[in-house]
């Protein structure tokens, strides 16, 4: 998990902290990492800092943008618990060349997010994530050449579909094993904790962000999503009560 990840989660209990507890609460991390860490997300508009003079130290809480970036993150935990609806996510664009910046910042977003690869211009998601790039929709370079489309498609069109797909199944399947071992040691434990708690539960969102999140029919056989939720559905109640 990414320092990035550990301080949002940190802070997403809307308590201010200075650079010390930060530091306390996330062992393993130096202090020097913790502070230009924080000095990149207030940067992004994720963190704000403010000065406390009389202590000539920072202050440090999480602003809405961060929130929304931690909400929207959880929100593949839903999303993977809802029944599939046979729809199909398309984002075809054509950005031209003397715009390629924008194509690429567009074409590594729906490469995290979960989307494959149909064709060059051709980007495709089993879920309606459009929350997670419509930011980016808002750009006039990117928008004005981007269409995206939800059709519902036939179990064979879906099929075949599925198998245009290009992705690399295996790495993200050693990362649910990875956190399953890592959410049987927090069970195993005997302090539960519940930032341990939320900083897995976290941990695997992120893990179903990146995931396509096709039907199982679709999936390999033995895909290791499934046994991560087990996994998951025993740590969340030590830090969620619904």
């Amino acid at each position: 998990m990414t320092v990035i990840d550990q301080l949002l989660v940190l802070l997403d209990d809307q308590k201010t902290r200075t650079l010390d507890e930060c530091a306390f609460s996330i062992p393993g991390r130096t202090k020097q990492t913790l502070s230009s860490t924080l000095g990149r997300l207030t940067a992004k508009g994720w963190v704000k800092t403010e000065r406390d003079r009389l202590r000539k130290i920072n202050i440090y809480s999480i602003t809405e943008e961060g929130q929304e970036r931690v909400t929207n993150t959880l929100r593949h935990l839903r999303l993977v618990e809802e029944d599939w609806n046979g729809h199909w996510l398309f984002v075809l664009f054509n950005i031209p060349e003397k715009s390629r910046k924008y194509r690429d910042i567009l074409r590594n977003r729906l490469m995290g997010i979960g989307f494959g690869r149909a064709q060059n211009s051709v980007w495709v998601a089993a879920r309606d994530i459009r929350f997670e790039f419509e930011d980016l929709l808002e750009n006039e370079k990117i928008g004005k050449c981007t269409t995206v489309l939800y059709p519902k498609l036939s179990a064979q069109e879906s099929k075949e579909l599925a198998n245009t797909f290009e992705w690399s199944w295996d790495k993200l399947d050693e990362q649910y094993q990875a956190f399953q071992d890592l959410a049987g040691k927090f069970l195993a434990s005997k302090e539960k904790d519940e930032l341990g708690a939320k900083t897995l539960v976290y941990l695997y969102a992120k893990l179903l962000s990146q995931d396509p999140k096709f039907h199982p029919e679709f999936e390999p056989k033995n895909y290791s999503r499934t046994k991560a939720h087990e996994q998951y559905l025993k740590v969340r109640p030590y830090c969620y009560s619904d």
